[in-house]
């Protein structure tokens, strides 16, 4: 008799919970919301309509057997509602909210569902969100049962206890409360993910040469000094997790996979032995992050480094200074990631398939890029105009990095092949100047001031993306 042609419509969600809901009283508020919207003619079809007449000519008595399911749809939508809003949209902390900071929670909490329904964002990073989200909930109840065990007094061992699973709890909030931040959520890494602690150097001076491959022939031997310490591993997992700073890490021809990338803290050197097309690592679809860099110096030659599943830049140099050498970059979430205070060096290297700017410099910063190849990067599926020009390079201003850029070719990118990010609130007079020399034709000359600015050198590199260098205020 009836049909619904849409369960729960996704423009109601937004009403439902930003103008209309509260926290204590969410219940009354979603039942009657939903009970007026059943109502309407767009979200109802019927097989019958009301008789113009005041009184009926003819009349008879049949059984009306849908009333039943009608009522069920409702109680059925209404049950998906409040399941979706104490599963998806509600946080133990959200108490402590005022209601014009509750609403704008609530909406970003429903963009972020939308995007993940509509692919936006991909669905390696949707998962990340959802395991954070269930691990914070299991840990808040872990945490109140674990309270409510403690009868008496609590020992010195259930109090250290109870505050490491209270602070485990306060860091999975924060990266939850990150990621109700759209503009921190589309750039970079959420957090410092290394943990290690650096060893540095043996307390004897030796280094160690590891040679990850199946078997070692005498060849090799013979491309080594007599004098050189050598192990062999046909795990690079295990060879990086035995390194000491002043190691070198030899990989031969073959495909492999290395957690411990993530937690570089060694001065050490990885270094293909052949064509780097035939050395290739691959990431982990478990591990959050492929490479993520604090060592002083580590650098990285003639390999292949694959992304497969992991979502953060495909190398990560938290700090420290990191020289990628002769190597073949293809990403599947963002591309390089150089933090605050940071370096990179990147030669010979071509880097492909980023969802975001191949090459990412945060303020602070320091790199120098050339004779790369970076294209057909910035492959992220959005409406937002900000995010889908950023190409091939993007550089955020203050503190101003210092980048030097030479013979690099760049091309085939969703954006522009450059893109400068300076923020409009801390430009103060300098941007309404600079923004007045744009739009009175002088582009051009406003983009080489904040080169020089920004200690910009760009020199012979062949930008062949559509739209050249933007700077974005």
């Amino acid at each position: 008799m009836f049909e619904i042609n849409r369960l729960v419509p996704v423009k109601f969600l937004s009403s439902i919970f930003c103008n209309k809901v509260m926290a204590e009283d969410a219940n009354e508020a979603v039942s009657k919301y939903l009970v007026e919207k059943l109502k309407m003619k767009e979200n109802w079809l019927g097989i019958w309509k009301t008789n113009p007449e005041l009184f009926f000519v003819n009349s008879e008595e049949i059984p009306i057997p849908f009333i039943g399911v009608l009522v069920e749809v409702i109680k059925l939508s209404l049950s998906f509602l409040l399941r979706f809003f104490y599963d998806f949209l509600w946080r133990d902390w959200d108490d402590d909210e005022n209601s014009e900071t509750y609403a704008a929670l609530m909406e970003e909490r429903i963009k972020i569902w939308c995007d993940i329904q509509n692919g936006i964002i991909p669905a390696p990073i949707a998962h990340r969100f959802r395991r954070n989200l269930e691990k914070y909930k299991s840990m808040h109840l872990e945490l109140i049962q674990y309270q409510s065990n403690i009868k008496e007094e609590p020992t010195a061992e259930e109090a250290v206890e109870c505050w490491k699973k209270y602070y485990e709890l306060i860091m999975l909030c924060g990266l939850l409360k990150i990621w109700e931040d759209l503009r921190l959520r589309a750039h970079g890494p959420l957090a410092p993910r290394i943990l290690k602690r650096r060893k540095g150097h043996r307390q004897d001076g030796e280094t160690v040469t590891y040679i990850v491959a199946k078997t070692v022939t005498a060849e090799v031997a013979k491309e080594l000094s007599s004098d050189t310490v050598v192990q062999q591993n046909e795990n690079l997992n295990i060879a990086l997790d035995r390194c000491y700073s002043g190691d070198n890490v030899l990989i031969f021809p073959g495909e492999y996979k290395a957690a411990n990338l993530s937690m570089l803290t060694e001065d050490i050197i990885i270094k293909g032995v052949g064509k780097p097309e035939e050395i290739v690592i691959v990431s982990e679809p478990a591990n959050e992050s492929f490479v993520v860099s604090r060592a002083k110096n580590v650098k990285f030659m003639n390999i292949t480094l694959l992304q497969q599943g992991t979502v953060d830049g495909i190398i990560v140099v938290e700090s420290g200074h990191t020289v990628v050498e002769n190597c073949i970059l293809k990403c599947e979430g963002t591309g390089i990631c150089v933090l605050v205070g940071a370096s990179l060096t990147i030669t010979n290297s071509e880097i492909t398939g980023a969802q975001g700017a191949g090459v990412e410099l945060y303020p602070g910063s320091v790199a120098t890029l050339e004779d790369n190849k970076i294209h057909h990067c910035n492959n992220f599926r959005t409406s937002d105009s900000s995010r889908g020009s950023l190409g091939g390079i993007n550089i955020k201003v203050l503190p101003a990095p210092k980048v030097k850029m030479k013979n690099n070719h760049i091309y085939s990118n969703n954006g522009y092949g450059v893109t400068v990010m300076k923020p409009s609130e801390q430009l103060g007079t300098a941007a309404e100047e600079t923004m007045g020399c744009a739009a009175a034709g002088d582009g051009e000359d406003s983009v080489s001031k904040l080169m020089q600015e920004l200690t910009l050198q760009i020199n012979a590199n062949t930008l062949e993306d559509i739209k050249g260098i933007s700077m974005v205020n």
